[in-house]
Order: C-alpha cells, then structure tokens, then sequence
C-alpha cells in the first residue's frame, strides 16, 4: 500500500481531534503532504472515523487528481490544496469545528494572544464567509494566513490550523481552540478582550526562538 504510514497518522490524528472534542462526527477534516512532491493523503468523505481503514485515505495530487485510496475525498479537499499549494512550508492542514472557535468566528471575533501559547499562533483573524468546499473559501483561508501565519478562523463556520508537520498542526488547532474558550469568557465577563501586551509578546517569542520553554 502507497504511505501507509502516513495514512494511519491521518486516522490516528482524526481519532485524537475527537477525543479532545476538537472534531464531532466526520465534522473536520486533516490533510497531510506526502514526501517528494508526491501529492495529499486526506481524510475521506463523511466516513465515521473509527471506521476508517489505511486504503480509504485518499492520497491526490496536489491538483485535485486521484491517485489512490477507495473512498471520496473530503468535501473541503480544495481548500485544503489551495493552502499547500500555496505555503511550501505547511505540510499539514487541521480544520475542525472546535466550539469556542466557531463561537468566535460566529461573532467576527479575532483571537489575540490571550495566553502565553498563544503568541505562536496570534492574531488569529476572521476571514469572511464562503461557501464550503468551494475555491472562494480556499481563497479567503490563503488570504487569512498570508506568508507566515498558521491559523484562521473562519465566519460562521470554524477553525483551521497549518503546520510544517502534523503534530504541529494539531498543537496549533489545541492552542487556539483553548484560546478561544479564554477570549470568549474574558469578552463575557468584560466585553472585551486584551491580548499579552505587544512588547512583552516581542520578548516571549524572542525566548522561544532561542529555545527557552515558556
């Protein structure tokens, strides 16, 4: 079998989103590069994951093209193209419907670095909506990431997260969902919501940079 080994992360990772509540049902969807420009394993179409099996995960060429895999890819597939098509340095791709992420993005809220996890992945801005699977929303996300940026919210109907591999894909898609639980209260409690202040944000990102744990 073509990448099973990448095939099974994808599994491996769809079950870890459940059970962190970050995924309900076939609700998300995870992509992942494969090596030497050999294409996208991704997740299939509104398949149970438990249910899933290696040879389901499709495997496409970065145009779209089926390559392998003995299921439908998932309906979001372009959007999840458009952005490593787009981004030489992502090679995986998280989009869930993580609550308080789609609270946030139902309220147009952008999510600043509330906590200190979070100056990796703040600001994370709301990109307007589009309907799903379809190349305008892939076209917003694109837009909403820009060069250098590994999440985005999107109105009205959740969260995606990049990573230069999985696993950092899905720390990303975990912070910025428990971000977004804190923003939301913080703006309940107070109607607004502050972020880490922009200097003392400079110097933590310095430290990290330099491999201090923060």
């Amino acid at each position: 079998m073509q990448h099973e080994a990448i095939r099974r992360q994808v599994i491996e990772a769809c079950l870890a989103a459940q059970k962190m509540g970050l995924i309900r049902g076939t609700s998300g969807n995870i992509s992942v590069r494969l090596p030497n420009g050999g294409g996208v394993a991704i997740t299939p179409s509104s398949i149970p994951y438990e249910t899933l099996t290696p040879e389901m995960i499709p495997l496409l060429s970065e145009q779209g093209e089926m390559l392998d895999g003995a299921a439908a890819p998932s309906s979001e597939t372009p959007m999840h193209l458009a952005i490593l098509r787009a981004r030489g340095d992502v090679n995986a791709v998280v989009h869930t419907h993580s609550k308080f992420a789609t609270v946030l993005a139902v309220l147009k809220q952008p999510i600043p670095a509330v906590t200190v996890p979070m100056i990796l992945y703040a600001p994370v801005p709301v990109v307007p909506f589009e309907l799903p699977g379809s190349k305008e929303l892939g076209d917003a996300v694109v837009h909403g990431l820009g060069q250098r940026g590994s999440a985005v919210i999107m109105e009205s109907h959740g969260l995606v997260a990049a990573g230069a591999s999985l696993e950092k894909a899905m720390s990303c898609a975990e912070y910025v969902e428990e971000g977004a639980e804190i923003a939301y209260w913080a703006l309940l409690a107070s109607g607004e919501v502050r972020g880490i202040d922009k200097v003392q944000a400079h110097k933590l990102l310095d430290m990290i940079n330099k491999g201090r744990a923060v």
